[in-house]
C-alpha cells in the first residue's frame, strides 16, 4: 500500500485533474503565441520604437518641444517692442500728420518756395513733432517691425508657439502613440509578460514528438495499430497465450467516442490463435474480447516524458494498462496498472518470473480521472500522479527504444462486471529537442510477448 499516495489523496494534496489540465493548456497557448509574436514585423516594429522613444535623444527634444511657448521667445519680445512703439504718443501723432491734407499741401507747396501760407502750421506743435520723427530711429524701427509681424512666416511662427499640440502633431508624437497602442495588445502584453520568465522552460526543453487526444471518433491508424507488436511481426493477427481468458480482436473492441480511447471487454465467443510450447498457434475458442493498441508500427522512443489522462476504474480478475516495451518482454515499464492490482512500476524478468518494483496506486477514487506521468531519463524511471511524484527507480533504467501499449486482458470470470470499458483521454510523448525520432526493424520470437501484468 501507498501510504503517501493515501495520506496525500485523503487530505486533499494532489491537484484536481481539470486545474492541472487548465494550467498547462493556457501556459501551452500562451507559448504559442509567444512563439508566433516573437517572428512577428510587429515585434520588430515595437522594438524599433522602443528604442528610438527611450532614447535621451528623443525625450530631449520632447522636452524642449513641450517646453517651446511664445513667452520668452524672440516673437514675443518683437511684438511687445512693436506694442510699446505703438503706444508711443510722438509716433501716434506722426502718424496722425501724415493723414492731415496741411501736410500734404504744405508738402507740395514746398518746392515753390511760398510758404508763407503755412508759417502758422510750420509753428504748430504738429508740425515740429513731424520734423522730429518722420525720419526717427523710432519710426524705423516701428515699420520695420510692422513689417515683420504682419508676414505669414511671423503669424505662422507665433501660431505654432502658442498652440499646446504642438508636440502631438510631430511624427515623433505619432510614433510615441503607435508603441503606447501596441503595448495594449493581447499578443505583446503576452510577449512581454514572459519575455524573461522561466516558465516556458518545459516547452523549450521538450518536444512534443507524439499526441494523441482521441477526438476524431475513429482510431488514427498513422500512430495506432490494433495488434501487439510480435502479433504483427509472428502472424499478421492478434494471439493469446496459456492461461489467457480473452481473444485480442483487431479493432473490434477499440471505440472513440470524441473524448476518449475506449478498450472494451466483452463476454462473447470468439475463435482465435493461442501459441502453446512445443505445439505454435493452436486455434482455440476463447468466452471473452479484448482490445489492444500499440504504437510498435512506427513510433518507438528512447527516453523522454509520457502522460497519459486515464479514468481510474479497475475491475476484479481484469487488468487495464498502458505500458512500455521494447523488442523482448522485459523490462516492461508500466505507465499505470489497474484491476488485479493498481500500480505503477517497473518489471523485469527474472529465472523464477517477474519481478516487480512499483508503488500501489491506494487512496485514488474510483471514476475519476488521472494524469499519469512518467519522466524516463539515462538514469531514472519518476512516476507522477497529477503531478506528485510516486515512483522514483534509479537502477535497471532501460537505455533502448521501447514502443507504447493500451491493452486489457482477463485473468478470470470479470462475474457481473461486464462490458467493461478502459477509457483514456489523450496520450502524450515529449523528448528532448535533440534527440532523434527512429524507427527500428524488430523481430522476436512469439514467446517472447508475454507481459509482466500476466
Amino acid at each position: 500500500m501507498s501510504f503517501k499516495l493515501y495520506l496525500a489523496s485523503a487530505l486533499g494534496l494532489i491537484k484536481p485533474t481539470v486545474k492541472i489540465e487548465a494550467a498547462h493548456d493556457a501556459l501551452l497557448a500562451d507559448y504559442q503565441l509567444f512563439n508566433e509574436f516573437h517572428k512577428s514585423k510587429e515585434l520588430k516594429e515595437y522594438h524599433e520604437l522602443e528604442l528610438l522613444v527611450s532614447s535621451p535623444t528623443f525625450k530631449q527634444k520632447k522636452k524642449e518641444l513641450q517646453s517651446l511657448t511664445l513667452k520668452g521667445s524672440k516673437e514675443a519680445a518683437q511684438l511687445d517692442e512693436y506694442k510699446k512703439l505703438e503706444r508711443n504718443s510722438r509716433l501716434q501723432r506722426l502718424y496722425d500728420t501724415l493723414k492731415t491734407e496741411d501736410l500734404k499741401r504744405y508738402e507740395k507747396m514746398s518746392g515753390s518756395g511760398d510758404l508763407e501760407a503755412f508759417d502758422q502750421f510750420r509753428k504748430s506743435p504738429a508740425f515740429k513733432n513731424y520734423v522730429a520723427m518722420k525720419d526717427s530711429p523710432e519710426r524705423r524701427r516701428f515699420e520695420e517691425l510692422q513689417k515683420v509681424i504682419s508676414s505669414e512666416e511671423f503669424k505662422s511662427r507665433v501660431a505654432y508657439l502658442e498652440d499646446k499640440q504642438k508636440w502631438e502633431k510631430t511624427e515623433d508624437a505619432q510614433k510615441e502613440i503607435r508603441i503606447a497602442e501596441m503595448q495594449k495588445s493581447p499578443q505583446l502584453i503576452n510577449y512581454l509578460k514572459y519575455k524573461h520568465s522561466t516558465a516556458f522552460d518545459f516547452f523549450k526543453k521538450w518536444e512534443l514528438v507524439f499526441e494523441d487526444r482521441f477526438d476524431s471518433g475513429k482510431l488514427d491508424t498513422e500512430k495506432w495499430m490494433t495488434q501487439s507488436y510480435w502479433a504483427s511481426q509472428a502472424l499478421g493477427q492478434n494471439f493469446s497465450q496459456v492461461g489467457d481468458l480473452h481473444a485480442f480482436t483487431d479493432g473490434k473492441n477499440v471505440s472513440l467516442n470524441g473524448h476518449a480511447l475506449k478498450l472494451e471487454v466483452r463476454r462473447e465467443k470468439a475463435t482465435s490463435m493461442q501459441w502453446r510450447i512445443p505445439f505454435g498457434f493452436v486455434e482455440q475458442e476463447f468466452d471473452y474480447t479484448s482490445g489492444i493498441v500499440s504504437t510498435a508500427g512506427g513510433q518507438w522512443w528512447k527516453h523522454g516524458i509520457l502522460e497519459a489522462k486515464v479514468k481510474y476504474d479497475p475491475a476484479q480478475n481484469l487488468v487495464d494498462a498502458i505500458y512500455l516495451l521494447g523488442d523482448e518482454t522485459s523490462p516492461q515499464v508500466n505507465l499505470v496498472e489497474m484491476g488485479e492490482k493498481n500500480r505503477v512500476g517497473l518489471f523485469t524478468r527474472k529465472a523464477d518470473g517477474f519481478h516487480a518494483e512499483s508503488e500501489s496506486l491506494t487512496g485514488l477514487k474510483t471514476g475519476e480521472y488521472y494524469i499519469f506521468r512518467l519522466e524516463w531519463t539515462a538514469h531514472s524511471l519518476v512516476w507522477k500522479i497529477n503531478n506528485r511524484v510516486v515512483l522514483t527507480i534509479t537502477h535497471n533504467v532501460p537505455d533502448f527504444k521501447m514502443h507504447l501499449n493500451a491493452a486489457t486482458i482477463v485473468l478470470a470470470d470479470p462475474a457481473g462486471s461486464l462490458p467493461h470499458r478502459f477509457e483514456i483521454a489523450w496520450v502524450r510523448f515529449y523528448q528532448h529537442h535533440h534527440e532523434k525520432l527512429e524507427t527500428t526493424d524488430h523481430h522476436r520470437h512469439p514467446d517472447q510477448h508475454r507481459s509482466a501484468h500476466v
